[in-house]
Formats: structure tokens, sequence, C-alpha cells
């Protein structure tokens, strides 16, 4: 399963990106989140299946006629529930590939790959470390020349590691962007198939200790989100929890 989240920083006027984005990637659903009160003060657990009915009781969701974007809304704790809960547990709701909008992806949904859409000029405190590290694409949104050429300049400094690019995107993407993304994917999808094999390959039972987790993701030098995050999509469970993927 490949997800992709969107993380929007700045005045980014059009929030639709997400509608660009499946119409270049057609063989995404969107899952576009409409939360309406803040998140609980308590974390989110990966691992630990909860009724999906219950859940459904708090969500008002509905498809648009191609059956391509659906929108869910409601408390947000519960919407960030409920589409791990569809994404990983309900067999009849389980998608290849989805992007996920509406929320704060490198916060809500940190075991997925970040899309983080930047429109300059931005306040200091949208663009701080923290935010930049979580991200694994930086897409300028139709943002001033001069502006644009500083930051991508500072980001290749700061983080040689993520790929940035300047786009305007009512014309969609350009062949680099989208040539960018799909070896995201891949690296994406191949860090999945090497946590799915050294699970299949390490453990006998449908369950892991969270310092076993912990240490097979360092050897595989992938988050423990992630690593989390494929467990769920496994049916493996985390044992003596305080993996920090929580």
């Amino acid at each position: 399963m490949l997800a992709a989240a969107l993380n929007y920083r700045g005045r980014v006027e059009d929030k639709d990106w997400g509608s660009v984005f499946i119409r270049q990637f057609d063989e995404f659903k969107l899952i576009r989140l409409a939360p309406y009160e803040e998140i609980e003060k308590v974390r989110l657990q990966l691992c630990q299946p909860e009724d999906y009915e219950e859940l459904a009781q708090h969500i008002q969701k509905k498809w648009d006629a191609a059956e391509i974007c659906l929108e869910m809304r409601g408390p947000k704790v519960k919407l960030l529930r409920a589409v791990r809960q569809m994404l990983f547990f309900d067999q009849e709701k389980r998608y290849d590939r989805v992007l996920l909008e509406g929320c704060d992806g490198v916060k809500d949904f940190p075991w997925a790959l970040q899309i983080m859409v930047i429109q300059l000029p931005a306040a200091e405190a949208e663009l701080d470390p923290e935010s930049m590290e979580g991200a694994d694409i930086l897409i300028l949104n139709d943002s001033p020349e001069t502006e644009s050429r500083g930051f991508i300049a500072g980001i290749r400094k700061d983080h040689p590691d993520i790929p940035v690019f300047a786009e305007k995107m009512g014309g969609g993407f350009s062949p680099e962007l989208k040539a960018g993304l799909e070896a995201l994917f891949n690296t994406y999808m191949e860090k999945r198939e090497r946590i799915k094999a050294m699970l299949a390959e390490k453990l006998s039972e449908p369950s892991i200790s969270c310092a076993q987790a912990c240490r097979m993701a360092g050897e595989l030098q992938v988050s423990s989100f992630l690593f989390g995050n494929v467990c769920d999509e496994c049916g493996y469970s985390i044992t003596h929890c305080g993996l920090s993927c929580f």
C-alpha cells in the first residue's frame, strides 16, 4: 500500500492541490479530511484495531460521482482512527494507493510519504527545521521567482536529500516533478517490502515487542512510524508498547 499525505505551508490560496495530483496519478484515491474539532491530547495507537462500526457513527462520508475522491468529516481524532481502520483492517475498503489531504500529514500520518506544498512568502514558524525534516519532497506553488531562488538554495544547503521543485500548478505537473514523485513512490514501496521481508524472516508469531520493532527499524534504516504502520498492514501486533510511532 502506497500512502502519500499533503502538507500546506504559507498562504496557499487554492488548497485543492489533491485534485491536481489525482489527475496526474489516476491510480490513486483521494481521501479529503474535514476535521471540526482539535485532536484529543492523546497519542494515536497504530497497532490496536478499534471497532470500525463505532467509529463510523461519528464520521460523515461522501464519494464524488466517479468514486475517486472520498470526503470524510468528523472529530479529528475519530477521522485519524477511521482512516487507519479503513486502510488496514477493513478488507472491503483497502486501497493500493491513497493521497491524504486536509490534515497536517507530518504530524497526523507520519508513516506516509510526505508531500509539502509551500507558498512563499511564509511565516518563519511554518518553515521550521522540524517541519522541513519531515518532508520527502517540497513543492513551491507559484511563488515569486526571487524568493523561490533563495528558498531553494537554502533547502539544498540545509537539507540536500529533500528534492524541491518550483511549479505553477494551474497547468498540472512538470515532467520533472512527476518523475521525482514516481521515484519517491518506488523508494517508499521498496522500504515497505524490506520491512515485510524482515518481519516474515524474523518472526514466527503475529506479534512483536516494541524493543524488537525499534531495533529492526534501525537495522533497516527506516522510521519507527513506517515500521509500525507496516506491522499494522501485515497484522502484527506490537507488545510491551513504547514504540515511538505512537
